[in-house]
């Protein structure tokens, strides 16, 4: 009893250790430090064990979601925002009881990554494959399951020379990767626009600031990427706005709510389609996305490639960045190059507590997207509303 006790504790301390890794930046640390949470559970002889250091790396890891229902909402739903986290942390650690075998762990992983659960599925292991096998596609996820088939602790032997192997293709990937750099003229725009919340005199003003940032930033640049949801309308004023301020020599691509989707946009001088060239696969349930509710944007559930200059482009929107299926939709497309546009307003708020949160999930979202894109080998070009 006394050793199970001490299993668990420890379990839970090295959870929370784990989970605080994607609060430290948007680097790899967090999705370095997810690699280790299959081992973790792996060593959990009982179902509440595995649990428990499911529930406290999550609920560490995702404590943002506090701060992003607040910015949301506003801070008298506080309460809210603590169920919300709470709860999405528990949902996300049921399924880890499962893992007293690697086929429970693959299992796992595929029910907190995938839909429906994986509306929600952040923070997932699967982000290491980036990490430790950078360029290799389908083939780094594959050798990532390998990995943790082999270490886990009722794998059968020779899993030992496994691990070796899947260790040395991932030191010899990390030596040869070299990340590729946005071709030359691709400019990301950072912006500072609060929503108009249905005053239409602010979102004219809006999209003249968003305009201004443009014509400052990307003097030089032939193609100009946009926030997310920098525009809150797609309607003929506003093309008509943004296609006559548009450069003759270049190409705006913006993100826009076009009827019900969180969609992609794109503008030339003088030329504008009414229709989008993307949507949104995934939305951030409770914010956006609200599925009770008949005023509110839906998930497009695919989220096409679209072509620029020639390149095949695939947009991350916002909470896209920390949802796995997404990244899967990305990958089986084979897109040329990521945009990484998002929409960060929700993150400033009153108090010490809120922005630091606020600013700790917008980090999440940038160090999955950075994950991701170094698994596909593919450059980023990074696009941000604050």
């Amino acid at each position: 009893m006394r050793v199970n006790l001490v299993r668990i504790f420890g379990g839970t301390a090295l959870g929370s250790a784990l989970g605080t890794c994607w609060l430290l930046g948007d680097g790899l640390v967090g999705p370095a430090a997810s690699f280790f949470l299959i081992p973790l559970i792996a060593q959990q002889r009982r179902p509440r064990g595995r649990l428990l250091a499911a529930l406290s790396y999550y609920a560490t890891g995702s404590l943002p979601a506090v701060a992003a229902v607040i910015g949301y909402w506003g801070p008298n739903h506080a309460a809210l925002g603590v169920a919300a986290w709470s709860g999405s942390a528990l949902l996300l650690s049921i399924p880890w009881t499962l893992a007293y075998s690697w086929p429970g762990a693959w299992a796992a992983l595929a029910l907190t990554a995938l839909p429906p659960l994986g509306v929600i599925g952040w923070l997932s292991p699967l982000n290491a494959a980036g990490v430790l096998f950078p360029g290799l596609n389908a083939v780094g996820l594959g050798l990532l399951l390998l990995a943790f088939t082999a270490m886990h602790r009722r794998a059968n032997r020779p899993h030992i020379a496994i691990l070796t192997l899947c260790a040395l293709a991932a030191v010899l990937r990390n030596l040869i990767y070299i990340q590729s750099a946005p071709p030359t003229g691709w400019v990301g725009i950072r912006t500072h626009v609060s929503p108009s919340r249905g005053d239409r005199l602010k979102a004219i003003q809006s999209n003249q600031d968003a305009i201004d940032a443009a014509l400052t930033q990307g003097k030089s640049a032939r193609v100009l990427v946009f926030a997310e949801a920098i525009l809150d309308d797609w309607l003929p004023g506003t093309r008509q706005q943004l296609a006559m301020a548009a450069p003759s020599d270049q190409v705006w691509i913006l993100g826009a709510q076009v009827g019900s989707l969180d969609a992609v946009v794109a503008i030339a001088r003088g030329y504008v389609n009414a229709e989008p060239v993307s949507a949104s696969a995934g939305l951030l349930l409770g914010g956006d996305w609200i599925p009770w509710s008949r005023q509110t944007l839906t998930p497009a559930w695919w989220e096409p490639v679209f072509r620029v200059d020639g390149r095949r482009i695939w947009p991350a929107l916002c909470i896209e960045q920390v949802q796995p299926w997404t990244w899967l939709e990305a990958m089986w497309q084979r897109p040329d190059m990521i945009l990484a546009m998002s929409n960060g307003w929700w993150a400033s708020g009153p108090g010490v507590l809120q922005p630091r949160l606020g600013e700790a999930g917008l980090a999440i979202e940038r160090a999955s997207t950075r994950a991701w894109g170094r698994l596909m080998g593919l450059p980023v070009v990074w696009a941000g509303n604050r």
